[in-house]
């Protein structure tokens, strides 16, 4: 299981892992801090778009995590639902199939203190890909290889790939 090393890599030194992260965006350029009118372009989009989104994320998802040994685990929080609450802590790419984990991917789209983390294997490097919930999306740790894979999918369905200035 690698659900404790996922946290590790968030907590990585800056110096270690350069402070690189990249993250899905959905639109080309970065609104400025302090912008009113984001919340309510956001909101709009995810209440507007979020079917065909929510789609576009589980092809992302679901790409990568059976292109890389990959496991994947829900954030621990209660989940207002036993059988969500019963898989936490556990491999859901064991547990569930994609069209199951589609629906997840699809409930959190709409709900933003749900979220993955996802582990993806790539020799060597561990990589987190975290869902938080709506459309947030980011990657951390990624290889170079892992990062072209990443932005090829994140791009092929419409979205940006970003890199973090942090």
């Amino acid at each position: 299981m690698l659900e404790n090393k996922l946290d590790n890599i968030l907590a990585k030194d800056d110096e270690e892992n350069e402070g690189k992260w990249y993250y899905l965006d959905f639109f080309p350029v970065t609104f400025q801090a302090g912008n009113d009118r984001f919340d309510e372009f956001e909101s709009f989009i995810q209440e507007k778009y979020y079917k065909s989104f929510s789609k576009k994320l589980s092809f992302i998802i679901l790409g990568l995590v059976s292109y890389y040994d990959a496991e994947i685990y829900l954030y621990d929080v209660d989940y207002g639902d036993d059988r969500l609450n019963s898989l936490r802590h556990q491999d859901l790419l064991s547990q569930l199939e994609y069209p199951d984990l589609s629906k997840l991917i699809k409930r959190f789209c709409v709900n933003e203190t749900l979220g993955l983390k996802i582990a993806l294997q790539d020799h060597d490097n561990l990589a987190l890909m975290l869902f938080e919930g709506g459309l947030r999306l980011s990657f951390y740790n990624l290889t170079d290889e892992q990062k072209r894979v990443a932005e090829d999918l994140v791009r092929s369905q419409g979205f940006f790939f970003k890199e973090s200035n942090s």
